[in-house]
């Protein structure tokens, strides 16, 4: 009834408690499709340890390396089932994740995904921090595409990279598109919902340490990831409004608000966290758009004030007591 696609990379000592987690659902009639992208540690000889032990698991691994998007949507290609749900090595799962995302998509006929309230936890695996960023329930398509995506100024995304969705949908949109590298996800759940509505299941069902769960600013640099996100936005924008000519200009003026706001906190983190020689490197992907290069050059001239300002806010931050810290 359901496909499970966990993709993999490289995260063997964390794998083997996915793979349990797994096969310990409640909802016990799917198939478990786990896509290798090419791994270098002992993923390989875990994978074949499960497969031989349970009929349910399929094992694929790449030739070679092919990134995120090529190596989620091969496994969605080899699903037999109408329902796909996409999964990520290292984090936890709740033994009832797949029977309340089934419930969900399969009772609503216009629900296109089904995602749920994230947890970070601390090395043990103990939830430090859950996200409830929805009530339980259909969220419409429209209020989440234009009041939650496009009011981001982050342009960061609601709908982690877990979700269940139907393949049908998957193959009439032409999957993950790579020109969007990691944050293909991101673009195919902004496309689904010009179309159809979301539900958001709000217990706590998937848990991952805070390097898994929090913004992704791996790829190349924040400034890459940036632009990963422009492009994103952007069209996806122009297609929601390409009908209201007057709303699409307005949207535009908040949207290049959101531009300027978002590069220049990407450019003051690599100020803070990294070197001159990143913060140079960084016109070199900008330079795509002079208008890109606005705030990096703000930025530059501030550069000798702004550098010690930064790392000693840093450092105060250090200083101050967990307890007088805001709860988030």
């Amino acid at each position: 009834m359901v496909s499970i696609v966990l993709v993999t990379y490289n995260r063997a000592k964390r794998l083997r408690l996915s793979i349990d987690d797994i096969l310990n659902q409640s909802f016990k009639d799917f198939e478990l499709i786990i896509c290798d992208d090419c791994s270098t540690d002992s993923t390989e000889e875990l994978c074949l340890e499960y497969a031989a032990k349970d009929s349910r698991i399929r094992y694929f691994r790449q030739a070679r390396n092919r990134q995120m998007p090529a190596n989620c949507n091969f496994g969605i290609q080899q699903a037999k089932f109408d329902y796909v749900g996409i999964l990520h090595d290292g984090d936890r799962f709740r033994s009832d994740l797949i029977e309340q995302w089934y419930n969900a998509i399969t009772s609503n006929p216009n629900v296109g995904l089904v995602f749920n309230s994230i947890g970070v936890t601390d090395a043990h695996d103990n939830i430090i921090t859950s996200y409830h960023d929805f009530e339980e329930g259909i969220i419409d398509n429209s209020h989440l595409l234009k009041n939650v995506y496009f009011r981001r100024w982050r342009f960061d995304s609601p709908v982690y990279g877990e979700v269940m969705v139907k393949k049908k949908l998957l193959e009439q949109h032409g999957f993950f598109k790579k020109e969007y590298g990691f944050y293909a996800d991101v673009d195919f759940w902004m496309q689904l919902l010009h179309s159809h509505d979301a539900y958001y299941c709000a217990d706590t069902l998937i848990t991952g340490p805070s390097k898994r769960i929090q913004p992704r600013l791996f790829e190349d640099n924040a400034i890459r990831t940036f632009l990963y996100m422009f492009n994103i936005q952007l069209k996806h924008r122009k297609k929601a409004f390409r009908n209201k000519p007057l709303r699409l200009v307005g949207e535009m003026v908040v949207f290049w608000g959101q531009v300027f706001l978002n590069l220049s906190y990407g450019l003051l983190l690599i100020v803070k966290n990294l070197s001159f020689r990143a913060f140079l490197d960084a016109a070199r992907l900008l330079k795509q758009s002079v208008l890109f290069l606005i705030p990096w050059t703000v930025i530059l001239l501030l550069y000798p004030l702004l550098f010690p300002f930064l790392k000693a806010f840093d450092y105060v931050k250090t200083m101050v007591p967990k307890s007088l810290a805001p709860a988030r």
